[in-house]
Formats: C-alpha cells, structure tokens, sequence
C-alpha cells in the first residue's frame, strides 16, 4: 500500500466503480425496465465522458496527491522497458516524460474503456428491436398512426403471429382517448405518460379497456416478459442453493418449486394477511367452519 501507482489505482477504481454500482442496483431491480436501463446507461457514460478530460484529470490527479503525502512513497516514473520481440507491434512504445504524464494516460484509457463496454453492452441487435416495439407504445400517445409506420415491421418481428397488426393499427388510434378517460374518471395524478409502469396502471385501472385494446395490451404483456438483465434468474439460482441444502436431499419436486416461488415473492408475501387466507379457507365448505369455528 505504500506504494503510489496501487493507491491511484484504487482511487481511480473507487471513481469508476462508485458510479456503475449505481447502474448495477438499477439493473437487478425486479421493476426496472428498458427505458429505465438505457436512460441511467446514458447519463452515466454522459458522466464519463464529462469527467474525461484534461481539467478533470488534473483535480483527480492533485486530490490523489494530497491524500497520498501520509501513506504512500513520492510518484515516480518506472524505468522504461522494452517488451520481448516477439510481443513488438510495428508502432512503438509510448515513452513518457514525467509520471503525471503516465497516469494522464492510465486515467483517460480508463474512463475510454469503460465508455465502450457500455455501448457495446447496450446496443446490441436485440435492444434496438425493443426500443422500437417500446417506441411505438409510448408513439400512440403522442402522434398519429401514418408516422408510425416504420416501427410495424419491428412489432412484426418481434411477435410474428401473436399479434393482429392490423387491429393493432386501429386501437392504436383509440387509445390516447382512452388514457384520458381512464385518468378523468380515476382522478389519477398522471400528467404525461413516460413509463410502461404508468400504461399498466391505467389498464388496471379499468378492466374493460383490456378487452377493447386486446392487440394493444398484448405487445405490452410481450413486452414484459422479455427480461432486460438475467438478475432475475442469478436469483433464483442462489435461493435454489439455499433451498436445497445436504438436509432437505429428499424434498419433492413439488415442495422445493413451492418453497422457491414464497422465497423469491417473499416481499408480495409479507403484505398478505394470513387471517385472511384462513377465513377465505374456512369459510368455503360448512365441514371447515364447523371445525374451525373459533378462528373466523
């Protein structure tokens, strides 16, 4: 740890590790969507590229320096060495002059590396597809159909089959009257409709709206289910781990996946009453209320 480049390193660590955790929290949320994923993508690699440059560096740079006096030997620049041939590229070896000219390099080649596994984590084929099928969703909102029409092909390829585009077309015309009505009737505090969390709460709302936009309600149900991260499934994984332990080798298959589903909804089943899943039990056959009387 007395060691100057160790304790840069990890204050350089602690810059770009402290803001993607924040990504990362967001991500394995169990009610995050895509727009929720790829707007904190953005302004984190907004942040990253901000940071990154030479003003930026130089308060990094004087700030590792300062709290470095007490616990680290002076900076110094390492002995140039040259690599074996059979590692040398046509180019040569960057030499460099003083060692704040050194970390200079190691804090923007940092800051670039992790801007580009951001975008390539975040642009892939699949993630274009659901933009557009998620763009369409919140497209009805705003603007009329004829402008819309490029994102149909998307919707197309997204669920072949599933989905009568044609009756989607008309409903798709409706449903802004819709969503207002919904939101006059309810007296529901929704100003603008940016999130598929607020659509579902309007379609819940009001049940008939579920049965005159069918087509519609069904791209969202199809859109739900595509998960935006694997967190879901990792979780289940390490319940099962839990669950499955060298005591409980011989639990039926039907016991461990109910066990499992109470484990991983354990937080919707924390907010239901017991006494009234038992009242509901024994109320529904006069041979249980004959039993179990006393706890109605």
């Amino acid at each position: 740890m007395n060691r100057f480049y160790l304790f840069f390193g990890l204050k350089l660590g602690y810059l770009l590790f402290s803001a993607t955790e924040k990504l990362s929290r967001i991500i394995q949320s169990s009610s995050c969507c895509l727009q929720d994923v790829l707007s904190s993508t953005e302004s984190l690699m907004l942040y990253f590229e901000r940071i990154r440059d030479d003003i930026n560096f130089k308060s990094f740079y004087t700030k590792v320096l300062k709290e470095s006096k007490s616990l680290t030997d002076k900076p110094i620049l390492a002995r140039h060495r040259r690599p074996p041939r059979r590692y040398q590229s046509s180019s040569d070896s960057v030499e460099f002059s003083s060692y704040e000219e050194f970390y200079h390099q190691q804090y923007m080649k940092s800051l670039g590396i992790a801007v580009n596994m951001l975008q390539n984590r975040f642009t892939q084929k699949n993630f274009k597809l659901l933009c557009n099928v998620e763009k369409f969703i919140f497209y009805a909102e705003n603007n009329s159909l004829d402008d819309s029409n490029d994102y149909f092909q998307s919707i197309m390829d997204f669920c072949y089959g599933d989905i009568d585009v044609e009756k989607l077309k008309v409903e798709a015309l409706m449903i802004v009257d819709f969503y207002q009505s919904v939101i006059k009737t309810n007296q529901m505090n929704i100003k603008q409709i940016a999130k598929i969390s607020t659509i579902c709460e309007i379609f819940n709302s009001c049940e008939v709206g579920k049965e005159m936009f069918k087509e519609y309600q069904k791209l969202i149900k199809l859109y739900l289910t595509i998960p935006v991260t694997t967190a879901t499934a990792e979780r289940t994984i390490s319940t099962l781990n839990r669950l499955k332990t060298a005591i409980r080798s011989t639990m039926t298959q039907s016991r461990l996946n109910l066990c499992l589903l109470l484990h991983i909804y354990k937080e919707k089943i924390d907010k239901i009453d017991p006494r009234q899943i038992a009242s509901k039990f024994i109320s529904s056959s006069e041979k249980r209320q004959h039993f179990f009387g006393l706890m109605l």
